[in-house]
């Protein structure tokens, strides 16, 4: 009996240890939590949600990206343009060098208000003076467009800036979705 309780430790010790390693590495270096502070990114996140921060990969256009600010400041924010993206707005219409983009994570806000302006006319130019988003950087708004802190009052956001993007809402557990380019 004393050989089989050695045998069951033996086997567990190891593999509990594996597990927590695997789990801090995850926790540390992959996939972090982040809570969600603020309304600016409704109705796609909410205050007081938590999210999964993927901390690798490609930024896509739509990606929901963690930007850390060199005054320290967290923001969350959808990407919009892109590095050499000459982009505006008119008529609650994105253009991304010179075509019109579809925004499907605002369809069903814009038809809740169909007769109300979601996002105000603008062009990069006007905002920024530059004609292009620059090389190695991006340019980001926040989904509330009209309460948003965002690219159009602090400019555009260095790659280096941006330490993940989200990728699963999983608190409240009545939440709990994927983060992707249609939501």
């Amino acid at each position: 009996m004393s050989r089989l309780k050695s045998i069951h430790w033996g086997y567990w010790i190891p593999l509990v240890f594996l597990a927590t390693f695997c789990a801090l590495f995850v926790r540390s270096f992959l996939i972090v939590p982040l809570e969600i502070d603020g309304n600016s990114m409704e109705p796609t996140l909410y205050s007081k949600q938590k999210v999964l921060v993927q901390d690798f990969g490609r930024i896509r256009r739509f990606d929901v990206i963690i930007i850390k600010m060199p005054d320290g400041k967290t923001y969350v924010k959808r990407v919009i343009g892109m590095p050499g993206d000459e982009l505006s707005y008119l008529n609650d219409k994105l253009y991304i060098n010179g075509q019109h983009i579809s925004e499907n994570f605002l369809k069903k806000v814009i038809k809740q208000n169909p007769n109300q302006t979601y996002t105000s006319d603008f062009s990069l130019k006007e905002l920024t003076g530059m004609e292009h988003v620059p090389q190695g950087e991006y340019f980001v708004l926040g989904d509330n467009r009209r309460i948003s802190k965002d690219s159009r009052t602090f400019g555009t956001v260095k790659a280096n800036w941006v330490t993940g993007k989200a990728v699963i809402v999983y608190w409240p557990l009545t939440d709990l979705k994927w983060i992707g380019k249609n939501n």
